[in-house]
């Protein structure tokens, strides 16, 4: 049968095609996070991956009026995530017990990777050690203490939706209490010890992104979602050091919701020859795009 497209014309579409894929590389699509609690099973500091058999998923029911969220027992698996700071390496060991979030599935990066410790009386956990951004671990610190943060961005360092972060404004309470704010610029830190119970808790702001709507007159854009990159160390209250226990899935109560963003599937079709082309393109273009940091 002969050839009803020119050749030029589909090199003239191959063209337009990767164009438009590269320019649409800014306004990707958020990525999928996925919490788990689980167990170090594999650390890897020449691969920079480390590996978790993971338990019990975190998951929002936001059928009534108020979400409910909630750790829920899953077929045990294993998921590898690959991390950005080798000092984690210095503080994680192969059976500790951590809550951590994974961007996209497994094979991707742990957004926020934290050893967690029983709260003496109750069926929760408490980290202790925290690594990534903690807006993706959603379990308190250890000795009662919260710490949330927003970013200012650098509205000359944007691409799409995200922009380099100037500052990060860390706030930390202790039972509830407003007890340090600080403005920290990448690689400063914080420190709290104000307590008469020996516990303390130190901040290290490595780097970060922003949103990029304060930038833009049309304000906020869907796209990726900036992540931040943290260092905190809790020194738990006299008493309540943490001791690695059996994993149990902690209840609703003091677990904060976290949206998560949900990707909606399209309808699928066999390629063409010239799709798979351009699809190709895109993934290395896609995977070539480096986070800030």
């Amino acid at each position: 049968m002969q050839d009803l497209i020119p050749w030029s014309c589909r090199g003239r579409t191959l063209i337009a095609l990767l164009t438009l894929c590269l320019l649409g590389m800014p306004a990707a699509a958020a990525v999928l996070e996925t919490t788990y609690m689980g167990r170090i099973t594999a650390l890897d500091p020449l691969s920079g991956t480390i590996t978790i058999r993971a338990e019990s998923q975190y998951s929002c029911d936001y059928s009534g009026s108020v979400a409910v969220c909630s750790f829920a027992s899953i077929t045990p698996m294993q998921v590898v995530g690959t991390v950005s700071d080798e000092g984690i390496f210095n503080t994680f060991r192969n059976n500790d017990p951590v809550v951590a979030t994974i961007l996209g599935a497994s094979g991707g990066e742990w957004a926020g990777f934290a050893l967690v410790a029983p709260v003496p009386g109750t069926d929760q956990w408490a980290a202790t050690e925290v690594f990534g951004d903690p807006h993706t671990i959603p379990v308190n610190l250890a000795g009662n203490y919260e710490m949330d943060y927003s970013t200012t961005p650098d509205c000359s360092a944007c691409t799409g939706s995200v922009c380099k972060a100037q500052s990060a404004h860390v706030v930390l309470k202790s039972e509830g209490n407003i007890v340090l704010e600080r403005s920290l610029t990448a690689g400063n830190s914080a420190r709290y010890s104000g307590r008469n119970d020996g516990s303390s808790v130190s901040i290290l702001y490595l780097s970060g992104e922003a949103d990029s709507g304060p930038c833009s007159p049309a304000g906020a854009m869907a796209g990726m979602q900036p992540i931040s990159n943290f260092i905190i160390h809790v020194v738990p209250p006299i008493g309540q050091a943490g001791t690695p226990g059996i994993v149990t899935h902690p209840t609703a109560a003091g677990i904060e919701p976290k949206v998560t963003p949900l990707a909606t599937p399209a309808a699928t079709q066999a390629p063409s020859g010239c799709a798979l082309v351009v699809t190709a393109f895109c993934i290395v273009a896609v995977g070539l795009r480096r986070r800030f940091s």
